[in-house]
């Protein structure tokens, strides 16, 4: 049978008339012993703060004993249950068959938890708790997807601070010869701008060495005619630099006298090569 509040107090009421009386009587006795007016009063002042603490601390015993233990009596003391990872239908159906109301706290994006799915709860699991408590829920988002951003035209160490900024990394660099684009800087990128990636996720890019350069051997054309000079150099894949005349007894005009390069030094493809021819 269900006890009243009022049952409960009852004898405290009582208990507290008793105590009432016999302090009265007590502060009669004290007052009578007086020998002055002023006297009586004083210790009728100081007998009232006396009784005054007396019954506050009389008080908040009695609601500390009694009325909590039967106000916390009346739900039931449980284990909260521990529903991480589970879907929110399948926690909430859970919790409220036991009593407990279910709200969601939040959500956001978790790399390790489902979407729709609990990642946290408050009260925390297997803590004791009143089965009438609210149950608050933090539900995942799923994985966050990032969008890729555009690297060509980026040296590598911009392109892997952006890649770190998004939550992304740098996987391999590979350099290539490139006649189009400067050393160090990006030209593609294994994964295309705007596309959608998890949350850590790698990118792979090509980068630019520049030009490839390659070194040629300058054919000797000394004492050859200008005209077979050209050719010679033009097919080596050299170009033809300044002409100049000098005069000459010994070779016929246009015979070349002198090169520059000299015959058989290195030389990148395209070079000019001077020469000198008799006048």
């Amino acid at each position: 049978m269900e006890t009243s509040s009022t049952d409960i107090t009852t004898p405290f009421v009582s208990a507290w008339k008793r105590m009432r009386d016999f302090v009265h009587s007590i502060e009669e006795r004290v007052t009578r012993r007086a020998e002055t007016e002023i006297g009586k009063e004083w210790l009728r002042y100081i007998f009232r703060v006396f009784v005054l603490l007396f019954g506050i601390a009389f008080v908040v015993g009695a609601f500390d004993l009694v009325f909590m233990p039967w106000y916390v009596g009346h739900d039931q003391i449980t284990r909260m249950p521990d529903v991480r990872n589970m879907s929110f239908t399948q926690a909430a159906k859970m919790l409220e068959s036991q009593g407990f109301t279910v709200k969601t706290a939040s959500e956001y994006y978790n790399n390790n938890v489902p979407a729709g799915h609990i990642v946290s709860q408050m009260p925390f699991p297997l803590s004791m708790v009143k089965s009438s408590r609210t149950v608050y829920l933090t539900l995942s988002r799923g994985k966050q997807l990032l969008e890729m951003p555009n690297l060509v035209g980026l040296s590598v160490r911009d392109a892997r601070i952006a890649l770190i900024r998004l939550g992304l990394s740098l996987s391999n660099a590979n350099y290539e010869f490139n006649e189009n684009v400067a050393a160090n800087i990006i030209f593609e990128q294994s994964v295309k701008t705007k596309e959608r990636l998890n949350f850590g996720a790698t990118v792979d890019v090509r980068v630019s060495l520049g030009p490839e350069i390659v070194l040629l051997l300058v054919p000797d054309v000394e004492g050859k005619s200008l005209e077979d000079a050209k050719n010679m150099l033009t097919g080596a894949g050299l170009t033809i630099g300044d002409i100049t005349q000098q005069a000459d007894e010994t070779f016929v005009t246009n015979t070349v006298l002198k090169q520059n390069p000299a015959p058989n030094d290195s030389v990148k493809t395209g070079t000019a090569v001077n020469l000198i021819i008799a006048k």
